[in-house]
């Protein structure tokens, strides 16, 4: 009785060849995920730049040569509140930041960066603002002391208000012109917003 003939080589390769593409079309299946929900570009908004006026009053939307008051900070200093109305995204918290900047250098003054609430708006318009009961839900550019080369008060300066995390980002200016609010602190707050700022310049510091 004759034996069983073996394979050939070429059995083998095949073989071989077929096992090796099996395993690669196995491993390209397992490695294979569903996108990430969080791995997602965030949605654009669209940003209207705007301030805080007092306790109660809604955010008060800004123009191109509109005045942004600056007053008393709790902090210290002399600040700017800013804010923005926001279409486009839910209510909710959402990362935002502002910048004063000098348009003819490009250099930032001073900004903030904070997690801000937005609510409806008042006037049901499907988009969302910065609640009204006080700043804290503002950003505080604190613009003076002015320790920079330019003088803040009455003299025109672009705001940058962004909305930069990871579900939304949208970002908008407008040329503003920082005045100090007028009342017992405002000749104080005009000494503050010259530039060149050094302890005492101003009088005892408040």
């Amino acid at each position: 009785m004759l034996a069983p003939a073996s394979p050939s080589p070429a059995f083998w390769f095949a073989l071989s060849a077929l096992c090796l593409a099996c395993s690669e079309s196995e491993g390209a299946s397992v490695g294979t995920a569903r996108p990430d929900a969080s791995a997602l570009p965030p949605k654009p908004v669209e940003v209207q730049p705007g301030f805080f006026t007092v306790q109660g009053e809604p955010l008060r939307l800004l123009a191109d040569g509109d005045d942004l008051p600056v007053r008393l900070a709790s902090q210290g200093g002399y600040a700017a509140f800013a804010g923005a109305r926001v279409a486009g995204m839910p209510p909710g918290a959402v990362h935002m930041t502002a910048e004063l900047i000098d348009p003819t250098t490009e250099q930032i003054l001073v900004s903030d960066t904070r997690v801000v609430k937005l609510e409806p708006t008042p006037d049901a318009s499907e988009k969302v603002e910065p609640p009204s009961e006080d700043n804290s839900n503002f950003l505080h550019l604190v613009a003076c002391p002015n320790y920079g080369e330019r003088m803040v008060h009455g003299l025109e300066w672009r705001l940058v208000v962004r909305v930069d995390d990871d579900e939304y980002v949208g970002a908008a200016s407008v040329n503003v012109v920082p005045r100090c609010t007028y009342g017992s602190r405002f000749w104080q707050c005009l000494c503050e917003c010259q530039p060149g700022y050094v302890f005492g310049k101003c009088g005892a510091p408040h």
